[in-house]
This record gives structure tokens, C-alpha cells and sequence, in this order.
């Protein structure tokens, strides 16, 4: 089995998801800025090259993860960390890197959307090939990250997907009180955050599962979102299925 790199891997995906990749065989170095394999900050790409090294895949989860980021964390950890996350992989001969990018680098259709593109049959579907539309400046990174990835991927041939994720929780429950607290950016209604979650959520199982799709695959580059078989999404399945064989398992109804 392939020797993966995480960052982020003490967040509330990567925990998850060092944890499916070790079952599944995986030779999984987790790097985080605490209690990981490596312990290292983003902003530093000789710590991250040496992490890499004698790894086939980077999965690059690491970041403020805040829709109301501050610039300077946006631009000094979030989009510093992940340049040197491409051209840590670049460097220690990595063949892919999957980056965690966000609903929220298309967020603006949500925006102007809500609340009733969380409604049965809005007729909203955001495809990925739709013009970005960040909703924040950590939209904003997750756009760069895109296309950095697509220089990565053109310039120096690594495989790159960038996976588009909707809502995953500690939790991995679209019904837990917690949710009451989400969503702060959009002034929603409890009733409409629980609508929304319904639309957005994604199983930890099925992201695991998803990534496990990516690793069987060769493909240059693609885009695909991370969201589950709801009634109710408003985000594109189908590239997923065509590029990468994956259809989620769960789903909210």
C-alpha cells in the first residue's frame, strides 16, 4: 500500500481519515503543529519536503479553518502553507497531491441562494466547471488553491484533485444540536442551519471512501465535491462518479 502524508491530520477530517487510511493499510505519516509523526507548521517547507519524503501522496488538510479568516491568516498560513505544500511534494518527487479545498470557493451562489437553495427541488445545481465565486477571503484561498494546483499539475506533472467539501463534523451527524451554532456567516434561522446542513453534509465515512477513489486512480487533474447523496444538495455529484467511480453511501432525505 502507498505511503501517504496528512497535514492537518489532528483536525476534525484528518482524524477520521488517518484513521480509515490505517485500516485500509496505508503507511499514513501524519503531520500536524502537535502530538503527529511529524510535528511541523506549514510555514515551514524544508520541514514539509522532509516530511514528504518517500511519500506518493500529500493530502493537504492543514489551515485556518474559518470562513471569517483574517487576512493575515489566510494569506500567511492558508495560502503560504499550501505553495509550500505543492512545491514541498514537488520537491520530495511526490506523485500526487489532494487538496482540501471548500464549497465555499463557489460560495457566493450559496449567498445570493439562500434559504431556498436549501429547499426540495430549488432547481440550483453549482456544477464544477461554474466561475468561482468566493464567499470570503478563505474562499478566496481555496480558489488559489485550485489553480495553483492546476499549475503543479500542468507545469510539473503532479496529479492533483481538489476536492470541494461541503459540511463534515465531528459529530458526522447533519441533525446534532451543534449545527445551531454553524453557518454564523449566512444569518440563518436554527430551522434554516439544520435546512442547510441537510443540503451539505458529507458522511466521514464517505470523504474517506472518496479519497480511497482518488489513490485507485491516474488522472492529471480534476475538481469534484465532497458532499453526500442528499435530497436536498445543490452541488454536482456526477464528476465524481465519471472521473473517480465515486458515489457517496449516506445521505439525508
Amino acid at each position: 500500500m502507498a505511503r501517504i502524508a496528512v497535514t492537518g491530520s489532528n483536525g476534525t477530517i484528518g482524524v477520521p481519515l488517518c484513521r480509515d487510511l490505517d485500516a485500509h493499510g496505508h503507511d499514513v505519516v501524519r503531520i500536524d503543529r502537535s502530538q503527529a509523526d511529524v510535528v511541523a507548521d506549514v510555514r515551514d517547507l524544508e520541514a514539509l519536503e522532509q516530511a514528504f519524503t518517500g511519500c506518493q501522496t500529500v493530502i493537504h488538510l492543514a489551515g485556518v479553518v474559518a470562513v471569517e479568516a483574517s487576512w493575515e491568516d489566510v494569506y500567511s498560513i492558508n495560502i503560504g502553507g499550501t505553495y509550500n505544500a505543492f512545491e514541498a511534494a514537488r520537491r520530495a518527487g511526490c506523485k500526487r497531491v489532494i487538496f482540501a479545498s471548500s464549497n465555499h470557493a463557489v460560495g457566493r451562489y450559496e449567498v445570493e441562494g439562500k434559504p431556498a437553495i436549501y429547499e426540495p427541488a430549488s432547481g440550483v445545481i453549482v456544477r464544477t466547471d461554474a466561475p468561482i465565486r468566493p464567499d470570503s477571503l478563505y474562499g478566496v484561498w481555496k480558489a488559489f488553491g485550485e489553480n495553483l494546483g492546476r499549475y503543479y499539475s500542468d507545469a510539473h506533472g503532479l496529479q492533483v484533485a481538489c476536492v470541494r467539501i461541503g459540511s463534515i463534523t465531528k459529530e458526522d451527524d447533519p441533525k446534532h444540536p451543534s449545527v445551531r451554532e454553524s453557518s454564523g456567516w449566512l444569518g440563518l434561522t436554527d430551522e434554516q442551519k439544520f435546512a442547510r446542513y441537510a443540503a451539505t453534509w458529507m458522511s466521514q465515512r464517505d470523504f474517506a471512501r472518496l479519497v480511497r477513489a482518488v489513490l485507485d486512480r491516474d488522472v492529471r487533474y480534476a475538481i469534484v465535491y465532497g458532499v453526500g447523496d442528499n435530497a436536498t444538495r445543490f452541488w454536482d455529484l456526477e464528476p465524481g462518479r465519471a472521473i473517480y467511480g465515486f458515489w457517496p453511501l449516506d445521505g439525508t432525505k
